[in-house]
């Protein structure tokens, strides 16, 4: 094994025994606020101006998450940090070793001397190799509080927390981003069902129509209330959780942005030969098995080998699976589009007619209903087609379920 080998491995057992220590300590996502909390001054070295700005604006937009995920969720912000600080400590232990050299090179030509003179070629040696040794060593231990930041081997654990929380906040956003725009298109649709059964009342009244319509009227106003009601009390919910994954007080106010319209280049990207093989490479669950203990007989080797083929098996019908789904919510977006498209035109159609006095009242509001009901179809499809882009993608990292 070469020097510049040892040194790696030495790094790693360090580096990862450091992570070990935050990571047993990290607790449970919690409601506390980030050791810097949104607003505060991330390093200014690792983002742009217009980048840092935004991280301070007090909004959260959804292609700022990873970002606001690492500087201010309570529990990652906080391991990151106690990642550094025992980089700190670690640099003071190194710089205490590095001091203490002419110590050991005293000592060492001290060994080569007396074995010249005492005519020794392994009392030479030895002290050849204590200077060695030691400065390798040192070196080791300073070139792992160079890398303590960069080491992808060191920080894996610590990195892939911080991509759950990621995907978790997304799919947060996203929900909420789904009610905000099922509220929206109920409180229209109950003006609109109020109008309709304050139309109906006085046509019953007038004996131009039937109970019936009457009372379907009252349950399609009531429902819409119902529904409108239940949502506003789970937009809250979702909100304070968004709040706490980001490290804002989940009293707080920030102002949450609506998600853009979903970007239909993401899915030129998408090869599902090549994304399976990606997945099954990433996968943490099958790395873990991949680097499973052989086992010491032949029918141990044999179980660990099918466990290994079967769970390669079962990411590739699972890929197959959600790659399947960004295609079928791709294809009930574009349906959803033309849907609304449609009642889009036949919209402007009946407000001219309307002012033309071509459209009664009723008529009208009938055709309010059907465009909101299709613009709200709209949005659902969006908001779905992306988060189905957004699970394939995370299984291509390596966060797919693989099913016993």
């Amino acid at each position: 094994m070469s020097e510049k080998q040892e040194k790696g491995i030495l790094a790693g057992k360090i580096v990862a025994g450091a992570l070990a220590i935050v990571l047993l300590g990290l607790p449970a996502l919690s409601a506390q606020a980030a050791p810097t909390g949104p607003g505060a001054v991330p390093d200014p070295e690792k983002y742009d101006a217009e980048t840092l700005k935004r991280l301070q604006d007090n909004r959260i937009e959804y292609d700022e998450i990873p970002n606001l995920v690492h500087e201010y969720n309570p529990d990652i912000s906080k391991a990151w940090e106690m990642y550094m600080d025992t980089r700190k400590d670690y640099a003071s232990m190194v710089t205490e070793l590095e001091s203490q050299y002419w110590t050991v090179k005293q000592t060492a030509d001290g060994y080569v001397t007396a074995g010249k003179l005492m005519g020794s070629p392994m009392l030479v040696a030895t002290g050849r190799q204590l200077d060695r040794t030691y400065l390798g060593v040192v070196q080791g231990m300073r070139d792992v509080v160079n890398e303590w930041g960069t080491n992808r081997q060191a920080t894996s654990a610590l990195r892939r927390a911080e991509r759950q929380v990621v995907a978790g906040t997304q799919s947060a956003m996203i929900g909420y981003e789904t009610i905000r725009q099922n509220i929206a298109t109920l409180e229209t649709m109950v003006w609109l069902y109020e109008q309709q059964a304050e139309m109906a009342g006085r046509q019953t009244e007038l004996g131009m129509t039937t109970d019936n319509n009457l009372a379907s009227a009252n349950a399609s106003l009531l429902g819409a209330r119902t529904q409108l009601a239940s949502l506003r009390d789970q937009q809250e919910s979702v909100r304070r959780t968004l709040c706490m994954l980001l490290g804002f007080a989940p009293d707080s106010e920030p102002e949450i942005c609506s998600i853009p319209e979903f970007d239909f280049t993401r899915l030129d990207g998408m090869d599902l030969e090549k994304d399976t093989i990606k997945a099954i490479g990433n996968n943490y669950t099958l790395i873990s098995q991949r680097t499973s203990a052989k086992g010491s007989t032949n029918g141990q080797t044999a179980a660990r080998s099918r466990m290994i083929e079967e769970g390669d098996d079962k990411l590739t019908i699972e890929m197959q699976r959600l790659y399947q789904d960004v295609l079928d919510k791709k294809a009930a977006y574009q349906a959803a589009k033309t849907g609304y498209e449609a009642a889009e035109l036949n919209r402007a159609a009946c407000e001219r007619q309307y002012e033309l006095g071509l459209l009664s009242r009723v008529q009208y509001i009938g055709t309010q209903i059907s465009y909101y009901q299709k613009k709200g179809e709209k949005e659902a499809a969006n908001l779905s087609l992306l988060q189905a882009m957004e699970t394939y993608d995370w299984a291509v990292l390596g966060f797919a379920t693989v099913s016993d």
